[in-house]
């Protein structure tokens, strides 16, 4: 039987591809199936490996992103995975494609927006390659480290979930960047400002990331790349377990909600099936969740939210309306091999 791209799926895609790819079980704790791979170094160290690629058309659109804007976004996003699995990044390697049109400058001021965000971390770039082809494109390899790193298969029922952040940010921004117009010149600036940077640079969620490991008790997590309903659905089925989240419990920023009124969308699409947030979301046993909220909010780190609980398997994954009834929970978050229509 033929199979269409499109017919399994990007993570179905994966699954197909996974098989027969550990060759030394030994050295491998978790490969294909998470934000990282993790891999036994030393007896209490976990080397975390992480591959990302920024596409020219498919991840990003060049005239809608300055060059060191599309840098930062680059590493962030790489960040991020680290940040996800409870590590702490070290390296980076670089692998980048350039159609010969793009200037000398150009591509220097995509490497000095990686520089900006890497040495915040004090991540080295330590190495890659450059090609020549028809599409910008960006492969960020990241290297981590972590005592234990933090899975996606331990969430259990009656854990809550949590997510830091407000989710749908991104997905205004992306709004303002690809339907400009009467609705987005109305938005005040500092709202237009939060909206675009949530998009253009985000914020890889390392201290948030460190604190969750420093009070040890998350029992999964993931960061928020493809949309609330695809990470909540990756936790479940790593996890082999259920959930429900709360419609009215996600949160949402006022300028996204402002955004969302002035342009006639709503604001929870965009946090259920936006992503690009990279927010860490995570499950802790229920007893913990007002730990973490109170440990938030001591460090100011930000918003930390209970929106969920994880249930049994058969339950599936739903979503609980205002009104108490209860949706199915679907994947849809973004898809590489999904066909329009």
């Amino acid at each position: 039987m033929i199979l269409k791209l499109s017919e399994v799926g990007e993570f179905g895609l994966i699954k197909k591809l996974a098989g027969g790819c550990i060759n030394d079980i030994g050295s491998v704790i978790e490969g294909i199936g998470d934000d990282a791979a993790v891999l036994r170094v030393a007896e209490h160290s976990q080397l975390l490996v992480t591959s990302d690629m920024l596409v020219d058309g498919v991840h990003f659109i060049r005239g809608k992103i300055m060059p060191w804007q599309l840098g930062y976004k680059a590493m962030a996003v790489s960040l991020s995975d680290i940040a996800a699995m409870g590590g702490k990044p070290r390296h980076a390697l670089v692998s980048i494609a350039i159609p010969p049109a793009i200037t000398v400058e150009e591509i220097e001021e995509i490497y000095t927006g990686m520089k900006a965000i890497l040495s915040r971390w004090a991540v080295n770039l330590v190495g890659g390659d450059t090609v020549k082809s028809p599409v910008l494109t960006i492969d960020v390899t990241m290297l981590g480290e972590a005592g234990d790193g933090i899975l996606r298969s331990g969430a259990r029922p009656g854990d809550q979930v949590l997510v830091t952040g407000t989710p749908g940010d991104s997905a205004a921004g992306l709004e303002i960047l690809l339907t400009p117009g009467v609705w987005s010149e109305e938005l005040l600036p500092a709202d237009r400002n939060l909206l675009l940077s949530a998009h253009l640079t985000p914020e890889p969620a390392l201290a948030q990331s460190a604190l969750l490991v420093e009070l040890g008790c998350v029992t999964s997590m993931i960061d928020v790349s493809d949309g609330l309903t695809s990470e909540i659905n990756h936790i479940c089925d790593r996890s082999g377990a259920g959930a429900e989240i709360f419609a009215d419990q996600v949160p949402l920023s006022a300028p996204a909600v402002r955004a969302a009124s002035l342009c006639g969308k709503d604001p929870l699409e965009w946090a259920l099936y936006g992503g690009e947030d990279y927010g860490l979301l995570f499950t802790v046993p229920p007893h913990q969740a007002r730990r973490v909220m109170k440990s938030f909010a001591r460090a100011d780190l930000g918003p930390v939210t209970v929106i969920g609980t994880i249930k049994e398997q058969s339950l599936g994954q739903k979503l609980v309306l205002p009104s108490g009834n209860k949706v199915n929970l679907d994947p849809a978050g973004f898809n590489h091999f999904k066909e329009n229509g």
